[in-house]
């Protein structure tokens, strides 16, 4: 990659000149032949990506959405929300929105969700779905997806529920072999694409279960985008330049091949691992659950954690300041998307000068 990267938000990413330069192209009609010959070009491909047969439908807007259309779609009462960082408790809030009859399972911001207590959870009580985010994006950890989706499917019907907006593509993700029912993501993370596209597949047990719900809405109807993908298109008018920029991404994301992908985002886990052990930084996350698209590091002592966020930036280097309750004590690193060793080498570099100054 020729590129150099000195952006590491933890979303939104960079993205790369020539996916840059295809959100350019003249406007199409949404409803023409051409329109439809790109649905075809990236909807035939996302399934690789998202490792599942079914289908993968394209809606404009941030990820956000996706928890209202699963929501809206198959929920009628009951929930259980998995939470640990503040956008698995935002998966839940929505379900409150929505006037749910919702429970939490909650582990400490920077602990992985427990399996066992999950299986503990589903023995007590019945419910219609179970809700988390595959990699919390506000403390870096990754969640047992595998494992917790293995304890769902032994101990109940729920329809298992995640949110991969900070994993997909560059966590390995395997939706249909490990019987995720519904899994989504957006654009501006992993993925490395500017923001305005939220991406979802649903299991057909999910698809059957929106048959029974009476008024699902219109912008949150799961069948609604079913049929209309069905027809190579979409509900409303789509982000046009959006979706060109993903049919050009996935190029890229399918040339480097998906298990290259998550070996190199493990790989910048890892080199970031042994460079915070090495400086005095701390994660945020436990040593079981760190995540390889983000790290939530806390410095050593006598450097603020803002502080080095606001003077990366005076150097040319963009990173994700702390979020909640982390936001005083805490920086983030985004190492995924398209960043390469190299890139992540030339921001520890800057990190070493300053703290050295």
């Amino acid at each position: 990659m020729s590129e150099e990267i000195r952006f590491f938000l933890p979303g939104p990413t960079y993205v790369l000149e020539d996916v840059r330069q295809a959100m350019t192209r003249p406007s199409i009609a949404h409803r023409g032949s051409e329109f439809k010959t790109l649905y075809a070009s990236f909807c035939e491909r996302l399934p690789a990506v998202f490792k599942t047969s079914g289908a993968v439908m394209a809606m404009t807007s941030s990820g956000s959405l996706a928890w209202d259309v699963i929501i809206a779609s198959t929920i009628e009462k009951n929930v259980l929300c998995l939470t640990n960082g503040a956008f698995s408790e935002r998966f839940h809030a929505v379900c409150h929105a929505w006037g749910k009859s919702v429970d939490e399972l909650s582990a400490p911001w920077g602990r992985p969700i427990d399996p066992d207590q999950v299986r503990a959870a589903l023995r007590r009580k019945s419910y219609e779905a179970v809700t988390l985010a595959h990699s919390e994006t506000s403390t870096g950890v990754l969640n047992p997806l595998e494992e917790i989706a293995g304890v769902i499917r032994e101990e109940s019907d729920a329809l298992i529920c995640v949110d991969a907006i900070s994993s997909l593509a560059g966590a390995e993700v395997h939706t249909e072999a490990w019987g995720i029912d519904y899994l989504f993501t957006a654009s501006q993370k992993a993925l490395a694409l500017p923001p305005g596209l939220c991406l979802i597949t649903a299991s057909r047990r999910a698809l059957a279960k929106a048959e029974t719900i009476p008024h699902r809405g219109y912008y949150t109807d799961l069948l609604r985008y079913l049929a209309k993908h069905e027809a190579q298109g979409t509900i409303s008018t789509p982000a046009l330049p959006q979706l060109w920029a993903l049919d050009k991404q996935l190029d890229v994301i399918l040339e480097e091949g998906m298990e290259n992908r998550w070996r190199r985002h493990s790989a910048l886990r890892a080199r970031t691992e042994q460079w915070a052990a090495s400086r005095g930084f701390t994660y945020a996350s436990s040593p079981d659950g760190a995540s390889p698209t983000v790290s939530c590091l806390r410095p050593p002592e006598g450097v603020g954690a803002p502080d080095l966020v606001k003077s990366l930036a005076a150097v040319g280097f963009t990173v994700g300041p702390g979020y909640g309750q982390f936001k005083p004590t805490t920086f983030r690193i985004g190492h995924m998307g398209q960043v390469q060793l190299s890139d992540l080498e030339a921001l520890f570099d800057a990190i070493d000068e300053l703290v050295a100054a």
